[in-house]
C-alpha cells in the first residue's frame, strides 16, 4: 500500500488506518517536509501499538513534481491512496498549488497507468464539484460550471479529477472521493483543524453559511473500503452532515468551553469586510483569512451524500462527536 502526502492531516489518518488493518504501508513525503503531524496523529490513533504497528511502514523521500522518482516508486501491483495536496486560499500561492494538485496528479496517474499499478484512490473535494449562486443540492452528477464563486483551490481540484479521469478512460482502476471540510484531531496550526485553535483564543465572528463537513477517520475508511471492495470509475461524496459555520463554531466553542462566537458577518457587510481582509493579508502575507475564505463562508452549499452509503455499508460518525473528541484532545495539550 501506498500513500501518498502521507505526512498530512488525512494522509497520516489514512496510513494509520491500513496499519491497523495490518497491511504493510509507504509513505510518500517531499524529502524535506516535517513529521511532526504524522507523529503527533499516529501515536493519538495507534496509542500501545504504535511503536509494533510503525515497522510495518516506511517513508520513501519522493515529490510528485519529480515523474522520475514516481516511476520508481509507484510499482506494479500496488494501490495507491493519492491524498498529496496543497490547499491554498492566498493569491500568491495559486501558481504553486496549481502545480502541485494538477501536475502532480497527472504524474501520479501516468506513473499508475506506466508500471501497472493495481488500484489509484484519490482524494479530491466537494468543491470540485463547483459552486454557484442557485443553492441547488451538489452530488456527483452535478455539473461544474466556471463561476466566480469557486476558488482558485477548487479550480485546482476540478482539473485534477480531469486527470485521474483521462487515467481510468485509458484503464487506470481507479476511484475519487470528494470529502467536505474534514474535521478531527491534528495540527492546530493547519486547515480545517485551525478552527479549534481559532475558537480557543477568542474568535468572536461568525457566519450563517453552510458546508459540508465530514469526520477524517470517515474518510480514511471509506477509501480503505473502496480499495478493499475494488470500487472503480465512480466518485463519492463523504458529507456526513450539511451545517452552518455558526453551528460548527459553536460546538467547537463548546467542547473547547470557550464563550461561543457572537459577532454575525452579514453579507451586507462583505465589502467592507473584504477591505479589511487585504489589509491584513498587505501587513500579514501568511494570514489564514483572506477574501476567497470570506466569500466561501458566506455562502449556503449543501451536498447529497446518499450514493456512498447505497455503496457500501457505512455509518458516518455524528460531527458533533468528532468536535468533541478532538476538543478534548486539544486541551488536554493547553491549546
Amino acid at each position: 500500500m501506498i500513500v501518498t502526502g502521507a505526512n498530512g492531516f488525512l494522509g497520516s489518518y489514512v496510513v494509520s488506518a491500513l496499519l491497523q488493518k495490518g497491511h504493510t504501508v509507504i509513505g510518500l513525503k517531499r524529502a524535506d517536509a516535517s513529521t511532526q503531524t504524522f507523529d503527533k496523529i499516529l501515536k493519538y490513533e495507534l496509542k500501545d501499538q504504535y511503536s509494533n504497528l510503525l515497522q510495518n511502514f516506511k517513508w520513501v523521500a519522493a515529490d510528485i513534481l519529480d515523474i522520475t522518482t514516481l516511476d520508481e516508486v509507484l510499482t506494479a501491483g500496488a494501490t495507491v491512496f493519492h491524498c498529496a495536496a496543497k490547499v491554498a486560499f492566498n493569491q500568491k500561492e495559486h501558481e504553486a498549488m496549481m502545480a502541485v494538485n494538477v501536475e502532480g496528479t497527472a504524474n501520479v496517474v501516468n506513473a499508475c497507468l506506466k508500471n501497472g499499478v493495481k488500484q489509484l484512490v484519490y482524494v479530491s473535494s466537494t468543491a470540485a464539484l463547483g459552486r454557484t449562486d442557485h443553492e441547488a443540492l451538489i452530488d456527483e452528477q452535478t455539473e461544474w460550471e466556471d463561476s466566480d464563486h469557486n476558488t482558485q483551490y477548487a479550480v485546482s481540484k476540478h482539473l485534477a479529477e480531469l486527470e485521474v479521469w483521462r487515467g481510468i478512460e485509458e484503464g487506470l482502476n481507479a476511484s475519487i472521493v470528494n470529502p467536505g471540510i474534514i474535521m478531527g484531531y491534528g495540527d492546530s496550526q493547519k486547515g480545517s483543524c485551525r478552527l479549534f485553535r481559532n475558537v480557543a483564543k477568542g474568535m468572536r465572528f461568525y457566519t450563517n453559511g453552510v458546508n459540508g463537513f465530514v469526520d477524517v477517520r470517515d474518510v480514511a475508511k471509506v477509501m480503505l473500503t473502496l480499495a478493499e471492495k475494488e470500487i472503480w470509475g465512480q466518485r463519492f461524496v463523504l458529507v456526513s452532515e450539511n451545517l452552518s459555520y455558526r453551528t460548527v463554531l459553536n460546538t467547537i466553542a463548546t467542547a473547547m468551553q470557550v464563550p461561543l462566537p457572537n459577532i454575525e458577518l452579514k453579507p451586507a457587510y462583505k465589502k467592507m469586510f473584504l477591505m479589511l481582509v487585504r489589509l491584513q493579508l498587505f501587513f500579514y502575507p501568511k494570514a489564514t483569512i483572506t477574501p476567497e475564505t470570506v466569500r466561501t463562508s458566506l455562502k449556503k452549499h449543501n451536498y447529497n451524500y446518499a450514493k456512498i452509503l447505497s455503496a457500501i455499508d457505512f455509518t458516518f460518525n455524528p460531527l458533533a462527536e468528532t468536535i468533541e473528541t478532538a476538543g478534548q484532545q486539544y486541551q488536554k495539550e493547553g491549546l
